[in-house]
């Protein structure tokens, strides 16, 4: 009787059944055989898909976010739209599977995920994106990654990732140990202002992987964006610095060492700015080691402290 109910739980546990999957709190039809055209409709989503080993099954990506990112093809797949594609372009993909990494990257009537589903498309929508997730991100990714490994007949590959996923957080954590916690002010896009995450966002958790503090963690909001002055008067450590297309970090740090007020900030005149690919500020299936190389960032900048 033990070895059934066992059973029946690990049963209960598995986000895919032989018709079906578990995704964003809902069940959804899989597909009949394993998807042979995907498209995935961010960077991170794209970045997925190809650490799973299903590269050959992806037809196109669109919205590259990093400003090392080719626009034409990524690693071989055919970028099909500079941001989101219209729904002439998605469909003329012949998908069988679409992949988003935001939210936003399902639109209204064909393209949102129940006008996919009418047309015979499956869907899949990253779990850190989902409507009401959870503050846990890094079960998130494990989650994509079981969820997503299965329906790409990747199952050995998923468990691999979200192994080392796990090993690197470690990694991280042991490499912090007990060291007071760095203070980090991220910047996420200087154009209306300095916008940064509250505790609600992903950088929380990430910097807290790698043995320090999002500055505005007790803001309890995903986007936040703050006056010089209240930075000022905060004074990071640190300052994180996105890297993206649309706000390179060489743009942000012109501004800080121009700008007559945050040219005085601390991290700025002692050049404690860590530039960082954008889409390493989002949950995917690098974050471990995302959080291990922040690690070893702070601890480095830890002993120049020692060193003065």
């Amino acid at each position: 009787m033990r070895r059934l109910v066992f059973l029946g739980a690990l049963l209960c546990a598995c986000p895919v059944w032989g018709d079906s999957y578990r995704n964003c709190g809902e069940t959804w039809n899989a597909p009949a055989a394993p998807p042979s055209r995907i498209v995935a409709l961010n960077q991170h989503a794209a970045d997925l898909v190809l650490a799973l080993g299903a590269g050959p099954a992806l037809a196109g990506v669109a919205y590259l976010d990093d400003t090392g990112a080719p626009q034409s093809e990524y690693f071989g797949v055919p970028v099909i739209a500079p941001r989101y594609p219209s729904s002439e372009v998605l469909y003329a993909q012949k998908p069988d599977l679409v992949i988003g990494g935001f939210a936003s990257a399902f639109g209204n009537g064909v393209t949102s995920r129940s006008g996919l589903w009418r047309n015979g498309v499956a869907s899949y929508l990253l779990e850190s994106a989902c409507n009401g997730h959870s503050l846990d991100y890094f079960e998130h990714i494990r989650n994509d990654l079981s969820t997503l490994g299965a329906l790409l007949h990747k199952q050995s590959r998923a468990r691999e990732l979200s192994d080392k996923l796990d090993a690197d957080l470690n990694r991280a954590r042991a490499l912090a140990g007990s060291d007071k916690p760095l203070s980090v002010f991220y910047l996420d896009n200087e154009v209306n202002g300095l916008d940064s995450e509250g505790r609600r966002g992903f950088v929380t958790p990430l910097l807290a992987a790698a043995g320090a503090r999002n500055l505005f963690a007790d803001i309890n909001q995903y986007r936040v964006t703050v006056s010089r002055e209240t930075l000022l008067s905060s004074d990071p450590d640190v300052i994180l610095l996105a890297d993206a297309q649309w706000s390179p970090a060489s743009r942000k740090r012109h501004l800080l060492g121009q700008d007559p007020v945050l040219s005085t900030l601390r991290a700025v005149r002692e050049k404690r700015m860590i530039d960082i690919p954008f889409t390493d500020l989002l949950p995917t299936v690098d974050s471990g080691r995302v959080a291990l190389d922040l690690a070893q960032q702070f601890k480095a900048i830890r002993a120049t402290e020692t060193d003065h």
